[in-house]
């Protein structure tokens, strides 16, 4: 275990989260993320900001055990999160380390962007794997994200080769991504990439506006509109008609 002093910047530890994965989960929000999203709730975590705690891999450990009896009853684990939970490869390869060892159940929630040889051995250990796809249009994808689409989807494909439970999950935005043709496409991709793969909704909300006014981002704030009821089903049924599963942790 030399990898127990390995230290990496941690924006939080969520306890008792049900939207991250089976069961009772402990969420574990890395900080820095190489996408500027337009509608992204947490600027936060954006950057490495030294005045965000920076904790070892035996203190992110200590917090864990606090709760692993709640992983034993409930199925449950914890998640890897961010900003983009790769973007600190070597601190997340000594989390997912150390946690295998005491057979600790690990998801992640990623954006897809990453280098596939810098982080293949990760992904390999973990046991659920929450990928986003914005957009199948490259040119909007880096409209809304500030990179295009070409290494996540070669991602999702590399990641519906390992054999894992694997859900995509798209950030539904009104009048930007829940067109049919992008919602069908996205549906067709992950029934042809991802065997067994499902799809799970996330609609836009707006709760992480006053950040931006905090943090003085006001430039990089932007206003968009949260689907309603009817709209968020209709893109459902478009994904049910191609024969994709729809998972709800919500």
């Amino acid at each position: 275990m030399g990898y127990l002093d390995e230290k990496g910047y941690v924006s939080q530890i969520q306890s008792f989260s049900v939207n991250d994965g089976e069961g009772i989960r402990t969420t574990i929000f890395l900080s820095g993320c190489p996408l500027r999203c337009k509608w992204c709730c947490n600027p936060e975590t954006w950057t490495i900001n030294p005045k965000i705690a920076q904790l070892s891999v035996k203190e992110v450990l200590q917090r864990v055990k606090r709760d692993i009896i709640f992983f034993r009853e409930s199925g449950g684990g914890i998640t890897f999160s961010g900003g983009e939970a790769t973007f600190q490869q070597s601190f997340l390869r000594a989390l997912v380390n150390v946690h295998e060892e005491i057979g600790v159940d690990m998801a992640i929630e990623t954006s897809g962007y990453f280098i596939w040889d810098q982080v293949k051995d990760v992904m390999e250990k973990l046991d659920f794997i929450f990928v986003d796809l914005k957009h199948m249009n490259s040119k909007k994808h880096h409209e809304l994200t500030g990179v295009d689409n070409k290494l996540i989807l070669e991602n999702i494909e590399k990641i519906g080769n390992l054999n894992k439970a694997v859900v995509v999950r798209i950030p539904l935005v009104k009048g930007i991504n829940d067109d049919e043709e992008n919602i069908s496409s996205t549906a067709k991709y992950v029934k042809q990439y991802v065997p067994g793969g499902k799809i799970e909704i996330l609609p836009y909300h707006n709760l992480g506006e006053k950040k931006y006014e905090t943090m003085r981002l006001d430039k990089f704030k932007n206003v968009f509109n949260t689907p309603s009821r009817e709209e968020i089903n209709a893109v459902k049924e478009i994904i049910r008609s191609t024969g994709v599963e729809i998972i709800d942790y919500k």
